[in-house]
């Protein structure tokens, strides 16, 4: 006969997801003395993020590459943790990163009590708007997707002139931008100039050097007008916090 026990634990596990999910709308007050924290990882890939929402204490990544939001919930009494993986949907961006809202399909399971662990998880549910400030550090001044990327559109990065398909240049159009320059040794007319995108570190980094016009070759945007000075602070602001593709 089949076990009935993970069946019964996902049932107790989705209520209780529930009411945290209901808890984290709330965006409810942290509880206690407990710390929480924010840290990017080592290669900028994803955050981990330890919050404690109403009666949970949230264990979770934000991974950046695939746009999910994986973790446990334990409560602060005892018990059980609820395991969560959810899928960002969309993102409704803002200057202000803290102020972006995320939208999410989310799922819950109880712990698997043997493998294989097989049904364990709930139907997802439509979660959000969770503002920017509960997924990324505090002070976080500018993003990828809401602050740098825009710059990247204003200007010809995106055209077939100047960075699109068969140019010798880096092409920066969305969904592409970033992994065509983080850590991405430059190797243009110019010769090798370094990588384009040198997390945390602005003046090592080759694509912003020319924006600034201290790198090798011509001054971009290229036959424009010099980024404004907000512009530039915003992408110098993103490279010094570690150039996620947030």
């Amino acid at each position: 006969m089949p076990n009935r026990i993970p069946t019964t634990r996902s049932r107790r596990a989705a209520a209780r997801t529930s009411l945290a999910l209901a808890a984290l709308l709330a965006f409810a007050v942290p509880a206690g003395a407990r710390e929480s924290g924010i840290q990017l990882a080592p290669d900028s890939n994803r955050y981990f993020i330890s919050k404690d929402v109403g009666s949970e204490r949230w264990a979770i990544t934000y991974n950046l590459g695939d746009k999910t939001v994986t973790g446990n919930v334990f409560p602060l009494d005892g018990g059980a943790p609820t395991f969560l993986s959810c899928q960002i949907t969309r993102v409704e961006q803002a200057p202000n990163p803290a102020d972006a809202q995320y939208f999410m399909d989310c799922r819950a399971a109880g712990p698997c009590a043997s493998a294989p662990c097989t049904d364990q998880w709930g139907a997802p549910s439509a979660v959000g708007p969770i503002p920017g400030s509960f997924l990324l550090p505090s002070n976080t001044l500018a993003t990828n997707a809401g602050n740098v990327q825009p710059i990247y559109n204003q200007s010809c990065s995106t055209s077939a002139v100047c960075h699109g398909k068969g140019s010798s240049f880096v092409v920066l159009a969305r969904d592409v931008s970033w992994g065509n320059t983080f850590l991405v040794e430059s190797n243009g007319v110019n010769g090798p100039q370094g990588v384009y995108i040198d997390p945390f570190s602005p003046d090592g980094s080759y694509l912003f050097r020319k924006l600034l016009g201290t790198g090798a070759g011509e001054l971009m945007p290229y036959n424009a007008s010099p980024l404004p000075p907000d512009q530039i602070d915003a992408i110098r602001n993103w490279i010094l916090e570690g150039a996620a593709n947030n």
